[in-house]
């Protein structure tokens, strides 16, 4: 990736540099020491991803990323020296957040993140010669990046049961294994429904590979009790989207298969009235 550094201290711009040179694949095109200077850059150098420091000398960081188009935003890591500056920096559009002073580890895991988030772009663009034609569509992630125990683990989407939102993170389900992510459940909802996931609730994404059976509860809604015992209930506003996905009805699917193996039709079976 190639990254952008704007900050006002050529100190803090130097360790920045120094972090980026021990990761893989990070290339540093272009440093800026004012809010100015930066949105200048940013358009003409175009970065993968930029490191904006809050602390500026013109205007803060937050005022630069009200300034930057969307998808600029969306490529850019917030440097603070103040935690509660965190929901602020999500809120008006940043991709992470790091207080500083940055460690390494901290730097690591946030450009992981990252990267995590930028493999949609890339296989939007250049796909496997043998992917399937869901995981060609734009968005379709081959790995997500699961945290557990201060530590980053990379994530089969097909494997995980389900996905849960909590706030600015979800937490994903793989079993009895529960691994944290800085992500949203809309946005997942979009890029992993090629794969067999449907929005039961609203803080919930279901797969529907790890489905054991289904009931029906009344007034629209089901209870799904999965292969690893844990049992969920959908909410009654997501009916439709529930039977556009999962038609629950006596009847002979369609055979259209899904990059996990999940028919994109599927008469489960259910127990109860």
């Amino acid at each position: 990736m190639n990254l952008l550094i704007v900050a006002h201290q050529p100190a803090v711009r130097l360790g920045l540099t120094r972090l980026c040179g021990r990761a893989q694949e990070l290339r540093v095109v272009g440093e800026a020491g004012t809010g100015a200077t930066a949105l200048e850059a940013v358009e003409s150098l175009r970065p993968d991803l930029t490191l904006l420091d809050a602390e500026l000398p013109d205007m803060s960081g937050f005022e630069v990323l009200q300034a930057l188009r969307r998808p600029h935003k969306r490529r850019t890591i917030l440097l603070t020296p103040k935690l509660e500056d965190a929901p602020g920096a999500l809120a008006a559009g940043a991709l992470d957040f790091l207080v500083k002073p940055v460690s390494e580890a901290a730097f690591s895991a946030s450009i992981l993140r990252a990267r995590a988030r930028g493999v949609a772009r890339l296989a939007a663009v250049r796909p496997q010669p043998a992917a399937t034609p869901a995981e060609s569509e734009p968005g379709w992630p081959a790995r997500l990046v699961g945290e557990r125990e201060h530590r980053l683990y990379p994530l089969d989407p097909c494997q995980i049961d389900y996905i849960e939102s909590a706030g600015n993170y979800v937490t994903y389900h793989v079993g009895s294994v529960e691994y944290i992510a800085r992500e949203s459940i809309k946005h997942l909802d979009a890029v992993l429904s090629p794969a067999g996931f449907v929005r039961i609730e609203r803080s919930l994404l279901l797969n529907v590979r790890a489905i054991a059976y289904a009931q029906p509860i009344g007034h629209g809604t089901f209870a799904f009790t999965l292969t690893s015992g844990a049992r969920l209930q959908s909410g009654h506003s997501y009916r439709d989207t529930i039977l556009t996905a999962l038609p629950l009805r006596r009847r002979a699917p369609q055979r259209t298969v899904t990059p996990c193996g999940v028919p994109s039709a599927v008469a489960i079976g259910y127990r109860g009235t």
